[in-house]
C-alpha cells in the first residue's frame, strides 16, 4: 500500500507532555465527584462509590465480587432462574480477583477502589492511544492536538436541550449524556472496560494498516538472485521470507487484539469488521484497483477474532435465560435528529475536510470510511443499535480538526475559535460533573446507602450460600450482589429476567392484602431463601413478616430485618 500508509510517527517530547498534562486534567475532573462523594459520607449514610450510571456500576461490582469469590465464569446475579456459567465479563472477574488480594477487611470497599484504579489507568492508556492513532493519521501536529482535545473533552449540543427545558426531546435523553461509546469523556467518567476495549480497537486498526503497508513482494527473490553473491543470495532469501511474513504477522496481531476486545465487549468486534470493510472499499476506490492482498489480510484478522462472536451468539441463542436477557436488553437508536444534536457541529466542520482527506497521503481516507459506515451501523436490526457507534468520535474529530485548519486563519483567530469551539463542545460534560457534585449534598439514594442496610447485608454475607436467592424490592436488589455473594430476585433491568413483572410480584408480596398461600407459592417457585425487610420494602405495604410462620427472623437491627424461608 503506497498511499496513506500507517506510519510509526516520531512524537516529540512536547507532544507527549501535552498529552500527559491534559490527560491528568481530564482524569482529575472526572474523579472530582467520586472524591466529593466519599468526603460527604457519614456514619449513617455510606457512599456507594458511584455517581453516574449507578445501577450499572453496582452490577459491575457484582461481577467483580464473583471473581473475588473464586469464579472464572460469569453467572447472572440479578435473577433467580438457574443457568450455566458463561465466558462473559472476564475483565470484571479479573478485577475482582485483584481486589481479593488487597488487605482491607471490607471486600466491597476493595472492589470500588480497584474499579476506580482501573478507570484511571485504562483511561490514561486510551487517551495515549487516541493521540498515537491521530498521529498515524496526520503529520500536522496542530490537527492532531485539536482533534485529541475534542475527543478527550468534547460532547455534543445536548446541553442546549437541557438548558432549554427539553431533556427528553423526541423521547430520548441527549446522547452526549448517556452514550459512552459515542463520547470519550463518559468512558473516562465511569467505564474502564470500554476504555480498554476502545484501546484494543484502535491498536488493532493500526496494526492492520501496517499489515496493508507491507504486502509480500513475489518478485523479490528473483530480482536479487541475478545481482548477488552466494552469501548475499541466502541473506536475500531470508529477507524475502521475512517480508512475506510481516503483513500476516501484523494482521494476526490485529485479530488477536480484537479477539481480546471481544472478550470485554463481544459486539465491538462487529464494529472492527465494519470499519475494516469500509476502509478496504475506500482503499480500492482511491487506488483504482481491487486490493486482493489487503482483503486477505483483513479476512485473516476477522477469522482470528470471530470465535468470541460465534460463542456469544451461541450462548444467547441456546440458553433460554441468556436469550431472555438479550431480548430485553434494548438500547436502540433514537430519532436521527438526536445524532445531529450530538455530532452536528463536528460533522459540519468535517465537511470542509472531505476533499483534503481524500487527496492527502495521510489517513484521512480511513476517517472518511469509518464515519461513512456509522449511519448504517446504528440502524441495523440489532438490539444494541446505538452502541455500534463505538469509537467514531476519534475519526470524526480528526476530520473536524482538519476542517478547522483548512480555513485561512491568523494564529490569534485560530486560537480564539479553537478555544470557543472546545468550550462549546465541553459544556455537556461540565453540566454533568457539576450536576453530580451538587446532587451529592443531599446524600441521595442509590448513590448513598443507610449504614443499617449495609450492616444487614454484611451480616447476611457471612452466612448465605452463593446460590441462595433473596427477595426484596428492586432498589435493594440492585445493590445486594455488589455486597453479598448471592442472587437477587430482581435488581437490574436487562439482567433480571422479566424485571417489570418481578417488580410487581415483589410489591404484591409486601402488600398486606395478599394471602399467605400466594406468598408461599411465589417463594417456592423462585427458590427464595431469604426475605429482606427494610424501609423501602415497608413502603410497599403493611405486611409484617414477623407474623408469617413460614419466615424465620434471623436478623433485626436499625429498622432492617432478614428472614429465612422455611422449606
Amino acid at each position: 500500500m503506497h498511499n496513506g500508509e500507517a506510519r510509526s510517527p516520531a512524537l516529540n517530547s512536547g507532544e507527549w507532555r501535552f498529552v500527559l498534562i491534559f490527560s491528568i486534567i481530564a482524569l482529575g475532573v472526572s474523579s472530582v465527584p467520586y472524591a466529593l462523594g466519599a468526603a460527604l459520607a457519614t456514619d449513617t449514610r455510606m457512599f456507594g462509590g458511584f455517581v453516574y450510571a449507578v445501577e450499572d456500576c453496582y452490577s459491575y461490582l457484582a461481577k467483580m465480587r464473583q471473581g473475588a469469590e473464586g469464579s472464572w465464569l460469569f453467572h447472572i446475579a440479578y435473577t433467580p432462574e438457574p443457568h450455566r456459567g458463561a465466558l462473559f465479563f472476564p475483565f470484571h472477574l479479573l478485577l475482582g480477583k485483584l481486589a481479593a488480594l488487597l488487605p482491607t477487611d471490607d471486600l466491597t470497599v476493595r472492589l470500588v477502589w480497584v474499579y476506580h484504579g482501573a478507570r484511571v489507568i485504562f483511561g490514561l492508556a486510551l487517551l495515549i492511544t487516541v493521540y498515537r492513532f491521530l498521529a498515524a493519521c496526520t503529520k500536522q501536529v496542530a490537527v492532531r492536538r485539536l482533534a485529541w482535545l475534542m475527543v478527550t473533552f468534547g460532547g455534543g449540543m445536548g446541553w442546549l436541550l437541557v438548558a432549554s427545558g427539553q431533556p427528553s426531546w423526541l423521547g430520548s435523553l441527549p446522547l452526549d449524556f448517556i452514550l459512552p461509546e459515542g463520547f470519550t469523556f463518559l468512558v473516562l467518567y465511569a467505564f474502564p472496560h470500554i476504555a480498554l476495549a476502545r484501546t484494543l480497537l484502535l491498536w488493532g486498526i493500526l496494526f492492520l494498516l501496517r499489515a496493508w503497508r507491507e504486502p509480500p513482494d513475489p518478485n523479490h527473490a528473483s530480482r536479487t538472485t541475478h545481482h548477488a553473491s552466494r552469501i548475499t543470495f541466502h541473506v536475500s532469501r531470508f529477507t524475502h521470507y521475512t517480508s512475506r511474513t510481516q503483513g500476516p504477522k501484523w494482521a494476526a496481531l490485529a485479530g488477536l487484539l480484537w479477539l481480546t476486545m471481544g472478550l470485554i465487549v463481544p459486539f465491538y468486534v462487529a464494529v472492527a469488521w465494519a470499519v475494516t470493510g469500509a476502509a478496504w472499499l475506500m482503499l480500492g476506490l482511491r487506488e483504482r484497483r481491487v486490493p486482493w492482498q489487503e482483503g486477505l489480510l483483513a479476512g485473516g484478522a476477522a477469522i482470528i477474532s470471530a470465535p468470541i462472536v460465534a460463542y456469544s451468539a451461541w450462548v444467547f441463542t441456546s440458553d433460554p435465560v441468556y436469550a431472555i436477557w438479550a431480548s430485553q436488553n434494548q438500547i436502540l437508536s433514537p430519532h436521527p435528529l438526536h445524532y445531529l444534536a450530538a455530532y452536528g457541529v463536528p460533522l459540519l466542520l468535517a465537511a470542509f475536510a472531505v476533499p483534503t482527506a481524500w487527496r492527502e497521503e495521510d489517513l484521512g481516507w480511513l476517517a472518511l470510511a469509518w464515519v461513512g459506515v456509522v449511519p448504517a451501523l446504528i440502524y441495523l436490526p440489532f438490539n444494541l443499535q446505538r452502541r455500534l457507534i463505538e469509537g467514531v468520535q476519534v475519526p470524526l474529530s480528526l476530520l473536524a480538526a482538519w476542517g478547522v485548519l483548512n480555513f485561512k486563519w491568523s494564529d490569534s483567530r485560530l486560537r480564539t475559535f479553537a478555544a470557543m469551539f472546545l468550550v462549546g463542545l465541553s459544556l455537556t460534560n461540565v453540566m454533568l460533573v457539576a450536576g453530580n457534585c451538587l446532587s451529592l449534598q443531599q446524600q441521595p439514594a442509590p448513590i448513598y446507602r443507610d449504614a443499617g442496610k449495609v450492616a444487614a447485608l454484611n451480616w447476611l454475607n457471612d452466612r448465605i450460600e452463593p446460590n441462595d436467592v433473596m427477595l426484596s424490592t428492586y432498589e435493594t436488589g440492585n445493590y445486594l450482589p455488589a455486597r453479598v455473594h448471592t442472587r437477587a430476585f430482581v435488581g437490574h433491568g436487562p439482567e433480571s429476567l422479566h424485571a417489570d413483572e418481578k417488580k410487581v410480584l415483589a410489591a404484591r408480596f409486601f402488600d398486606a392484602a395478599t394471602n399467605n398461600a400466594w406468598r408461599r407459592e411465589l417463594l417456592g417457585q423462585y427458590g427464595v431463601d431469604y426475605v429482606f425487610w427494610g424501609p423501602v420494602e415497608r413502603a410497599l405495604g403493611a405486611f409484617n413478616p414477623m407474623e408469617a410462620e413460614y419466615l424465620t427472623p434471623t436478623y433485626g437491627e436499625d429498622g432492617y430485618a432478614l428472614f429465612e424461608v422455611g422449606k
